[in-house]
């Protein structure tokens, strides 16, 4: 049983005492999430009710326009912080992706979860993968990342801002908007949907963004007793991957219009890091290849480490993406 699907017999709770509040945005992938979080809980809430607060963010309500325009990827969180901050909630659930380099400084991110297949995916009813598209072919995407990488693949395709939850995406795909469009394969995980995959996209191809594949669990800084809880669930593998990915976007200073590709992980006993940054159009590629112990404080030096380079020696390119 998918774990989205016990979930909305939660979202009638109210007034409930000794609870703890969980906001999240309402679509289906979100409240997968919130209901993956809830199993990995359950072990520990002994008399604790979890209360599921249901929040529309800014970036759901503003669909016809890319998100670089108007205020960047933290419009997904905004109104979840805000929240967080009133003493609404007591826990914001996110994708790791979501959320921006730079957090409000009244709150943290406390715990990651087990992140899965970071890898993206080729989404077409035409097509069975990138190669096959014809000369032309239109792929929808809002991710700077994606496009830019699509135009270093195939600078023939026409790459245009493509928006909307998974099932949103899906349907204007099956309405032949698009001839194509590229998703996560952890999202289409979470809420069942992995059959309509084409093809997984290898991601020495096309480089991950920072956090792809992880939930974050943003809390007011200094609760104490909620750190406590969530630390039970915490995967500390995938949070010393996703904060040293962190790093390296907070130390480039990085936004959702930055062209920028960020992956790390754990292998032969080493915390191994890649990078990349584009130029929109995918003509021009800078990366890195660095690896240091096992430990967030050296993940997250090696991301700094790694940004400073990408500083020091692609300067050029840094000014024109990041402008």
């Amino acid at each position: 049983m998918r774990p989205y699907s016990f979930l909305f017999s939660f979202l009638q709770m109210s007034h409930i005492s000794n609870k703890i509040r969980i906001g999240t945005r309402a679509s289906k992938l979100a409240l997968a999430q919130v209901a993956e979080v809830h199993l990995f809980l359950a072990e520990h809430l002994g008399n604790i009710q979890i209360e599921i607060v249901p929040i529309t963010t800014s970036g759901d309500k503003i669909q016809d326009r890319n998100l670089a325009d108007i205020g960047g990827k933290g419009l997904f969180i905004k109104e979840l912080e805000e929240a967080l901050i009133q003493n609404k909630i007591d826990i914001a659930i996110h994708s790791a992706k979501d959320v921006p380099p730079f957090l409000h400084e009244a709150t943290e991110l406390s715990a990651f979860t087990e992140r899965l297949d970071a890898r993206d995916c080729f989404i077409s009813n035409k097509y069975n993968s990138i190669k096959e598209l014809p000369k032309g072919a239109i792929v929808g995407t809002s991710s700077s990342r994606r496009k830019a990488i699509l135009l270093f693949l195939r600078p023939d395709l026409k790459i245009i801002n493509f928006r909307g939850n998974v099932d949103t995406r899906l349907n204007k795909i099956n309405g032949a908007e698009v001839d194509a469009s590229i998703l996560a394969v952890c999202g289409l995980e979470r809420i069942g949907k992995e059959h309509v995959i084409k093809e997984i996209i290898e991601k020495d191809v096309m480089l991950p963004s920072g956090g792809q594949g992880s939930l974050a669990i943003q809390i007011r800084k200094g609760d104490a007793e909620i750190a406590k809880l969530l630390s039970h669930i915490n995967h500390e593998p995938s949070q010393i991957a996703v904060k040293t990915e962190r790093a390296f976007l907070h130390e480039l200073g990085a936004s959702c219009a930055t062209p920028v590709g960020v992956h790390a992980y754990i292998e032969d006993e080493k915390l191994k890091l890649k990078t990349m940054i584009f130029d929109f159009d995918g003509s021009d590629i800078f990366e890195t290849r660095s690896e240091a112990n096992v430990s967030l404080e050296d993940g997250i030096k090696l991301g700094i480490a790694a940004a400073q380079k990408t500083k020091d020696e692609a300067a050029n390119l840094l000014e024109k993406i990041c402008k």
